[in-house]
């Protein structure tokens, strides 16, 4: 029911209005806000019209169109529950892509924004918000968030940005009272996160791709410093991944915060730069081995294998892509994780196999670092090509690197090479260097 002309109650219209009335005029719209009758630009909008109003007759104006016939006087009971249908949104995700909240949406009264090198938008012109406070968890890991509050809206900023953003762009306009209170804490590792007020008569337009694009350009000259410094750039940045979580897990309260383990799991895993290692391992004569053991001992010898790699592979933060009876394919954000990881395998295997001269193993490994394509678990492109054909060029013992790792990691001096190798690999028309990683 629409209201009359004379739904304010039992009051004259002209007569002066009370703080009292104020509130519960401003209790009325919080109500409706909530149910989804108005938006909170409207919600807002409305606001302003109470607070400026001196009659009752100015008061009323704050309620047309909405369906409510008598405002409550003092002494009756408290408003009723706002009831919504629309289910709510706590969670806006962006991976390598967008993701968006806006239109008629309702925010959860925790929402969690996350974008890992793509963007997220969240736009509250138009959402339903039902309690008095919303607090959106921003979190913005080479990749851009941006948030909309409607002008009016109180807002309060915090957080912590590392080789980013973190912008508050909020015009200097009065606050409203009794309007929602939205918190937002930030979170910026070479990204940005921006909260900034509609822009002039900015309506359903694409929310503004302004922040990632700084994002990008942030990225570009920071890829042009460590071209002069590539090992040191590439080994402090897988370092930095690691040191950004822990203290992402600090400002959103507890491990991974409130964050999922897929999205949690992709921020582990992915490389500062896009770029990944791969580590290939194969036994050398597992088909003789099994013939002279027998095929009991050597799955075996074949399980202890497996369990040595795994354990390095763990402790040097290294994801395994896949295992093919006696070989592993594994990938880490780092091309240092890789050698590393690799002369730990090595050592321990050659350790085991004095031990057990009968069932002694032999190993060979290469390591490639390049770009791959991701589908599902798998690894797919010329960068796995070669680190598959490198190891195969290798004999039991070797860890054979590409030239592009070994310029990666040479400089340093934590690694020892041999003399370098020309090979021919299966598949690939031009000549391929490599190099022997010295670890005994």
């Amino acid at each position: 029911m629409t209201m009359s002309p004379e739904g304010t109650g039992s009051s004259t219209p002209g007569a002066a209005v009370t703080d009292a009335e104020r509130d519960r005029v401003v209790a009325m719209l919080r109500s409706h806000c909530g149910d989804g009758t108005i938006t909170l630009d409207e919600f807002a909008d409305r606001v302003g019209v109470v607070f400026e109003s001196t009659t009752r007759a100015e008061l009323r104006a704050a309620l047309d169109g909405l369906p409510v016939a008598v405002l409550p006087e003092p002494g009756d009971s408290a408003l009723p529950a706002p009831v919504s249908h629309r289910p709510t949104t706590s969670s806006v995700i962006g991976i390598m892509s967008g993701g968006q909240a806006k239109g008629r949406w309702r925010p959860a009264d925790h929402v969690s924004a996350f974008a890992l090198m793509g963007g997220v938008g969240i736009d509250l012109r138009n959402a339903e918000l039902t309690g008095p406070t919303i607090d959106i968890s921003a979190v913005a890991i080479m990749g851009g968030i941006e948030i909309i509050v409607p002008e009016g809206v109180p807002v309060e900023v915090s957080g912590l940005a590392i080789m980013g953003g973190k912008e508050v762009k909020l015009r200097d306009v009065p606050v409203r009272p009794g309007l929602p209170l939205v918190r937002v804490k930030a979170f910026a590792f070479w990204g940005g996160v921006v909260v900034r007020h509609p822009r002039g008569k900015e309506r359903g337009e694409r929310l503004h791709a302004g922040a990632a694009s700084a994002v990008h350009g942030l990225m570009q000259r920071e890829r042009h410093r460590a071209d002069a410094h590539r090992e040191r750039a590439e080994r402090l940045a897988a370092d930095a991944v690691d040191r950004a979580w822990r203290h992402a897990e600090r400002w959103l309260g507890g491990p991974t915060g409130s964050l999922g383990p897929a999205e949690a799991e992709a921020v582990r895993s992915a490389a500062p730069d896009g770029t990944v290692t791969l580590l290939f391992t194969d036994i050398e004569g597992f088909t003789s081995l099994t013939e002279r053991l027998g095929d009991l001992r050597a799955q075996e010898v074949l399980r202890a294998h497996n369990h040595i790699v795994r354990d390095h592979v763990r402790a040097a933060e290294g994801q395994e892509i896949k295992s093919l009876g006696d070989s592993f394919m594994l990938a880490f954000a780092g091309a240092g994780r890789a050698i590393r990881c690799a002369i730990a395998i090595q050592r321990q295997l050659a350790k085991w196999s004095a031990d057990r001269p009968d069932e002694a193993v032999r190993v060979r490994m290469g390591i490639h670092t390049g770009e791959a394509i991701r589908e599902a678990d798998d690894l797919f492109g010329r960068t796995v090509i070669v680190a598959s054909r490198i190891t195969d060029t290798g004999r039991g013992g070797d860890i054979l690197v590409s030239s592009l790792t070994c310029e990666l990691t040479s400089s340093s001096g934590e690694f020892r090479f041999g003399d370098p190798r020309t090979v021919e690999l299966k598949g690939l028309t031009a000549p391929q260097v490599v190099h022997p990683v010295l670890w005994e």
